[in-house]
């Protein structure tokens, strides 16, 4: 019965980081992972003995093994959706740009095929809601920019690329020219693959605004629309940016100065932009419900009741 470089057989998992211990160096040929990974697909092994070929195998076996079948890659992506958010970015970002195009084209196309059928579900707003397409949200930001660059630029293929946007931060979406290395026209492209989409970037990133101002002042259809929008979006950039400064305070200090700090900085604000950061606030359970109406009651009336 064959054995790997380190004497572990086909019937037993993979030692445990063998993978990190050895990956400077060409063990491809000594390592038995790969068929491992095609034992489990013929139900020979265990799902620990595959999960541990998985884990362990180099990165440059895994992507051979992905290229080889459809059910190779379904096996992969299967993993990649029940791993530990750090193994998983670790073996992401070993792959090369070409395997990753390859891997997310094939799960928006299995996303496409089910969108109909959870446009109901309010909890997904987009693809990377969806618990089998969230591990690319482990991914770092500049190796997404970087996957954005390679889809734009050297594939032509801005409609897969925009997909991203909607993961990164609101300051890397901003500044998404210098991270990704994208041309005006290649930028412009990326945007315009959004379609309809286009006109909810600036409410996502509201610093993008008058650069995108910029990028479409020569296109009537959009630039129109972007300047309907200006009001809108002074008004989401200071809901942002207060709820932001909020947090931060609030991550810091004890309750009570929490309290006096918002009453502060809401204080004079519009009731409905007020209530909109105190909801940023109570996504992202820094306060309470009944805390909220308290505060919205105070900024209404002027009186505290405790």
């Amino acid at each position: 019965m064959p054995k790997c470089f380190l004497g572990t057989s086909l019937y037993e998992a993979c030692p445990p980081s063998c993978r990190l211990s050895f990956a400077k160096q060409d063990v491809d040929e000594d390592c038995i992972a790969k068929n491992k990974l095609e034992a489990f697909l013929q139900d020979k092994v265990t799902f620990k003995i595959g999960f541990s070929a998985f884990s362990q195998i180099p990165a440059k076996t895994l992507e051979k093994f992905i290229w080889t079948s459809k059910d190779n890659l379904e096996l992969i992506s299967y993993f990649l959706y029940i791993g530990e958010p750090t193994l998983v970015r670790e073996i992401i970002e070993s792959f090369s740009n070409h395997t990753l195009s390859y891997l997310f084209k094939c799960d928006f196309e299995n996303y496409m095929n089910i969108r109909d059928s959870i446009k109901r579900e309010k909890s997904i707003k987009h693809m990377f809601d969806i618990r089998s397409f969230k591990y690319w949200t482990f991914v770092s930001y500049l190796r997404i920019c970087d996957l954005i660059q390679y889809f734009v630029r050297y594939l032509k293929e801005p409609e897969y690329a925009c997909q991203f946007i909607v993961i990164l931060p609101s300051e890397i979406v901003s500044n998404l020219n210098k991270y990704t290395g994208l041309d005006f026209d290649e930028e412009k492209s990326l945007y315009t693959a959004l379609g309809d989409s286009i006109y909810e970037l600036p409410l996502q990133s509201p610093k993008i605004y008058d650069h995108m101002m910029q990028l479409f002042a020569e296109d009537p259809e959009v630039s129109i629309i972007l300047s309907t929008m200006e009001g809108l979006i002074h008004r989401q950039q200071l809901i942002l940016e207060t709820s932001e400064k909020l947090h931060a305070y609030i991550a810091e200090h004890r309750i009570d100065k929490n309290f006096q700090f918002i009453f502060s900085e809401l204080n004079g604000m519009e009731i409905g932009t007020a209530s909109e950061i105190l909801n940023q606030l109570l996504e992202k359970k820094m306060i309470t419900v009944s805390q909220k109406l308290m505060i919205i009651d105070f900024l209404e009336t002027g009186k505290l009741e405790l």
